[in-house]
C-alpha cells in the first residue's frame, strides 16, 4: 500500500459526520488517480453505514490507536479534532506522509488543512486554508447548475443540523418555527441522530405541519430549492453558501461563539449565538425578517455563492498526489 492513501478519521452521535464526509469528498476526487483508498474508521454504524453506500473499503481502528502504520498507505489523512501528535509521530517514524485535515496539534504533519475562510491560528509554513480549500463535494457542484429559486411566498425552509445533533437543535428550530405563516419547511433527520425523547413526540404531533426526511445521502437537492436555512456550525454552513442559502446559525458549544460571529461578518449568515440563548421567539423572529425583506435575502444569497469555487476538494487531492510523488515536501505553504 506504500502508494495508497488512507483516510484515519471518526464519527457518530458524539463527534457529527463531517469529518468523515469531508474525506469522502476527497476520496471521490482521488478516484480518477487509480490510487488505492481505504478508510480507517471508529465503530459507529453511521459511518460504517455511509461508507458503504459510498462503496469505500473500510477497516475498523479507532483515532486513538498508536500502530496503525502497518493499516495505511503511503499518505494518511487525519481528520478528528483531537490530538494526534503520537499517531502523526508513528506514522512518521514509518515513513510515512500525513495529511492533517482541520487539526493543527502536531508540527509533524507534512501539510495541514483548514478547509474554513474563518481559520485565526498560527500561519505554519505547512498550512493551507482559506476560501479555496473549503472542501465541498460533488454532487453539490453538480446540483448548482441551473437556475436557482428567487425569493418568493411560501419561503422554503430547510433544518439540518447536522449528521447528529447533540443538543436537540432540530428540536428548538420546529418550536420557534411551528407559529409561522407563510412559510413550507423540511426537517432533516440525520443518520447519528438519538432516537425516541421529545422529538420524536414532536414529529408525530406536528400535525403535518412539517416534511421530514431521514437519512439523507445527498442534501443538495433539498438545499437547492431551499430559501433559506437553520443549521449548527459546521461543515454544512459552507455548502448552503455554495447553493446560495443564506443560514441561520444556533451554536452547540460556547466554543463556536467567536466562529459564528465571524461566519456572520462573511454575509453568508445570520447568528442566533449559543443554543441557551435562543428561544422560540428568536428562531420565529429569523425568519420573518427573511420572509419579509428580500432585498436583504437577495444580497446575502449572492454573496454567498461567491465565497468559494466549490474545487477544494480537488485541491487537496492535487496536495496528496504531489507528496505520494515526492513533488512536494514538508513545509512548503
Amino acid at each position: 500500500m506504500q502508494n495508497g492513501v488512507t483516510f484515519w478519521t471518526e464519527g457518530g452521535p458524539s463527534v457529527g459526520m463531517g469529518h468523515v464526509m469531508r474525506c469522502i469528498n476527497i476520496a471521490h476526487a482521488l478516484e480518477s488517480e487509480e490510487l488505492p483508498l481505504h478508510f480507517l474508521v471508529n465503530n459507529e454504524r453511521p459511518v460504517l453505514d455511509r461508507l458503504n453506500s459510498e462503496a469505500l473499503f473500510h477497516i475498523t481502528y479507532p483515532i486513538t490507536g498508536r500502530h496503525a502504520g502497518r493499516l495505511t498507505g503511503g499518505v494518511v489523512v487525519i481528520d478528528t479534532r483531537r490530538d494526534v501528535c503520537e499517531q502523526v509521530h508513528a506514522l512518521k517514524d514509518e515513513g510515512k506522509k500525513v495529511v492533517l485535515i482541520d487539526n493543527v496539534s502536531s508540527g509533524e504533519a507534512d501539510a495541514v488543512v483548514m478547509p474554513t475562510p474563518i481559520y485565526r491560528g498560527d500561519d505554519a509554513r505547512n498550512l493551507l486554508s482559506g476560501n479555496e480549500y473549503i472542501i465541498i463535494g460533488e454532487n453539490f457542484r453538480r446540483a448548482r447548475d441551473g437556475k436557482r429559486p428567487g425569493h418568493s411566498q411560501p419561503l422554503r425552509v430547510l433544518v439540518t443540523m447536522g449528521g447528529s445533533d447533540p443538543f436537540n437543535l432540530t428540536e428548538l428550530a420546529l418550536k420557534g418555527l411551528y407559529g409561522v405563516e407563510g412559510i413550507e419547511v423540511t426537517v432533516v433527520i440525520g443518520p447519528a441522530f438519538r432516537t425516541g425523547g421529545t422529538l420524536d413526540e414532536f414529529m408525530a404531533g406536528c400535525g403535518g405541519r412539517f416534511r421530514f426526511v431521514h437519512n439523507v445521502n445527498d442534501l443538495a437537492p433539498l438545499m437547492k430549492e431551499s430559501h433559506l436555512a437553520f443549521t449548527a456550525m459546521g461543515t454544512t454552513v459552507f455548502e448552503l453558501a455554495y447553493m446560495g442559502v443564506p443560514s441561520v446559525l444556533i451554536g452547540n458549544y460556547e466554543s463556536d461563539m467567536e466562529d459564528l460571529a465571524s461566519v456572520e461578518r462573511l454575509g453568508i449568515s445570520r447568528s442566533l449565538g449559543y443554543q441557551t440563548e435562543v428561544d422560540a421567539a428568536r428562531i420565529a423572529a429569523a425568519v420573518v425578517f427573511f420572509k419579509k425583506n428580500r432585498r436583504e435575502w437577495e444580497e446575502m444569497s449572492k454573496r454567498a455563492m461567491s465565497l468559494t469555487d466549490g474545487k477544494g476538494a480537488s485541491r487537496v487531492a492535487g496536495l496528496i498526489r504531489s507528496l505520494l510523488d515526492g513533488t512536494r515536501e514538508a513545509g512548503e505553504g
